[in-house]
């Protein structure tokens, strides 16, 4: 029997301790030019596109959806230093229509991959209504946030915000780059359509964070949107996942990532943005109202569309202002069975409700329920309602 020879060996054993070292710096740093091939943890909505998009969200709406790095990453050990971390990434927001949107994306450091009950909307699949603000949740996210929720006390509808354990933030921006050639911070609109670069960076020795944004392709500028002293040690726990999270409401968005860089023990390497996938830009214009997006996304499209939207204009028409103007429930059987014509035009009665002095009849429920291309004209008080709750 012939012996193996021992270069052999000694090759297979060269290659193990290759590959386990490159294995072990995997987990503390990567870079993704675009995520063909990308070791992600995807569930909801998240998949990747045939040219290495990213794709969080599309233009289904209370919907969410998750993409992490596989392996988890070792934060917190005995030495603060340990906690520092470095990550940049770019991003898309490209709105179904060109003024509506919901909600936005989040990059997250989580125990876990696992968000089954997270809410979407304002919560941003992160969490709900019933763990919202523990210190058990020991999750850090980075908000890009593009709807204004008073209850979550959001400054305004493009904010970038700061989120330990809480979808309240304890410190938040609205979303700008300092230029250096303007001297001064210039506001950058999440929802342009327009691909955004976003550095994040702890260090746990001066327990400071770090957010940084600007348009591509212009470099890191020396000037933060934020700089938050925090201590992270009580929230990052030894092993923790890195990723994003992302959200839509009544209304929805296309939420991408184009490229992502992580690094544990350093500075994260520089994306090249010549490398980065391209990404659709179209979007609808508003002035056909929506109405069949405000359907019940269980249904799954699974319903006669003009059936749909007679139910749904049946429901605006019931909840008229004027109590005088609301058909009666024989009406509605006679609209319901064909019997007769429903008057279209009360719905543009509707959407001019402003001009008919009972705006105060007008709860927030009932305006959130429909989204703003359907009911514009409201009044300012209404719109705010819809459009600052989402």
């Amino acid at each position: 029997m012939t012996a193996t020879p021992k270069p052999v060996h000694f090759l297979l054993l060269f290659y193990v301790c290759l590959k386990t070292l490159v294995l072990a710096q995997d987990e503390n740093q990567f870079i993704y030019n675009g995520f063909q091939g990308a070791n992600l943890h995807l569930d909801g909505l998240a998949q990747i596109l045939p040219n290495g998009l990213l794709q969080l969200t599309n233009t289904s709406v209370q919907q969410t959806g998750h993409a992490f790095y596989q392996l988890p990453i070792k934060f917190n050990d005995s030495l603060p230093q340990t906690l520092s971390f470095s990550t940049n990434f770019v991003f898309v927001m490209v709105p179904e229509y060109t003024d509506v949107s919901g909600h936005g994306i989040a990059f997250t450091i989580s125990p876990s991959t696992n968000f089954t009950g997270a809410f979407e909307g304002p919560y941003l699949g992160l969490l709900n209504s019933t763990n919202n603000g523990f210190a058990s949740n020991h999750l850090l996210a980075i908000e890009l946030d593009t709807i204004k929720d008073r209850g979550f006390n959001d400054i305004d509808n493009n904010h970038v915000g700061i989120d330990v354990n809480d979808l309240k933030s304890i410190d938040s921006a609205t979303a700008s780059y300092y230029s250096s050639r303007e001297g001064k911070n210039e506001t950058l609109k999440l929802l342009s359509g327009n691909p955004i670069q976003v550095w994040i960076d702890y260090d746990g020795g001066e327990n400071l964070l770090k957010v940084t944004l600007a348009p591509i392709p212009s470099p890191k500028p020396n000037r933060p949107l934020l700089s938050t002293h925090i201590d992270l040690s009580p929230t990052l726990l030894n092993s923790m996942y890195v990723g994003f999270s992302s959200s839509t409401g009544a209304t929805a968005t296309n939420h991408y990532i184009l490229g992502w860089s992580f690094n544990k023990s350093g500075k994260a390497q520089s994306i090249e943005i010549s490398k980065l996938p391209s990404f659709p830009h179209q979007r609808k214009p508003r002035g056909k109202p929506a109405i069949l997006e405000t359907s019940d996304p269980r249904l799954r499209g699974e319903y006669l569309k003009e059936e749909m939207e007679l139910v749904l204009k049946l429901g605006l028409f019931c909840s008229h202002p004027n109590a005088a103007v609301r058909p009666s429930m024989r009406q509605v059987v006679q609209y319901l069975d064909g019997d007769a014509l429903f008057p279209n035009d009360i719905i543009l009665d509707i959407a001019g409700i402003g001009t008919l002095g009972v705006r105060n009849e007008v709860s927030p429920e009932f305006a959130m329920s429909f989204p703003s291309s359907v009911l514009k004209g409201f009044h300012d008080s209404a719109s705010s309602s819809l459009l600052d709750s989402g």
